[in-house]
C-alpha cells in the first residue's frame, strides 16, 4: 500500500539503500516524505524566517545586557554610598556624646571624601551629618547621614546616647 512503511522502508538508511544483512530489496521512498524528498537544501523564505527569528532574539538579548550593566553600575554606587554612610557613623559612634555636633563633622562635598589608611578617595559623592539634641527622648542625639552621588541618594541614621 501506498503511504505505509513496508518493513525494508524502515530499515533504510538515509541514502535509501537496504542494509545489507536484510536480504530483502530496497523499494522507492513514499512520495511527499520529506525525509527521502529529492529537494535538498532551505528555501529562501526559511532563511529569512530564521534570520528575522535570530535578529529579534538579538535585539531583545542586547536590550537585556544594557538593562543590566545599568542595574548593577546603579547597585556598585549605591553599594558605595551605604559603605560611605556606615564609615561616618562608625566614626561618630567613637566620638564621644558631648562631641557629637554638626560643626564637629561638616559636610563634604564632590570630590572632598576620602577613606582609610591608605587614603581612597570618591568624588563622586557627597556626605553630610544632620544631629537632633534631645531626640527622640532627653539626653539622645538622632544622627542622619546622607550619602548623596549624581545618581541619587542614601540615608542611614543611629541615635546616640549619654
Amino acid at each position: 500500500r501506498r503511504g505505509v512503511f513496508s518493513e525494508a522502508n524502515r530499515q533504510m538508511d538515509f541514502l535509501g539503500s537496504a542494509p545489507a544483512h536484510s536480504g530483502k530489496k530496497a523499494t522507492s521512498p513514499v512520495p511527499g516524505d520529506r525525509l527521502f524528498s529529492p529537494a535538498k537544501g532551505v528555501s529562501l523564505v526559511e532563511v529569512l524566517v530564521a534570520l528575522t527569528f535570530i535578529a529579534v532574539f538579538s535585539a531583545g538579548m542586547v536590550g537585556l545586557a544594557v538593562t543590566v550593566v545599568r542595574g548593577n553600575s546603579q547597585a556598585k554606587a549605591m553599594d558605595i554610598a551605604v559603605f560611605l554612610a556606615h564609615d561616618r557613623l562608625e566614626t561618630i559612634r567613637n566620638t564621644a556624646y558631648a562631641s557629637i555636633t554638626s560643626a564637629s563633622f561638616p559636610a563634604e562635598g564632590y570630590g572632598t571624601i576620602t577613606v582609610g589608611s591608605p587614603a581612597v578617595s570618591f568624588p563622586d559623592y557627597q556626605r553630610s551629618v544632620s544631629i537632633q539634641d534631645n531626640t527622640p527622648t532627653s539626653g539622645m542625639k538622632r544622627v542622619v547621614v546622607t550619602v548623596t552621588w549624581r545618581g541619587g541618594s542614601v540615608s542611614e541614621e543611629m541615635l546616640a546616647g549619654q
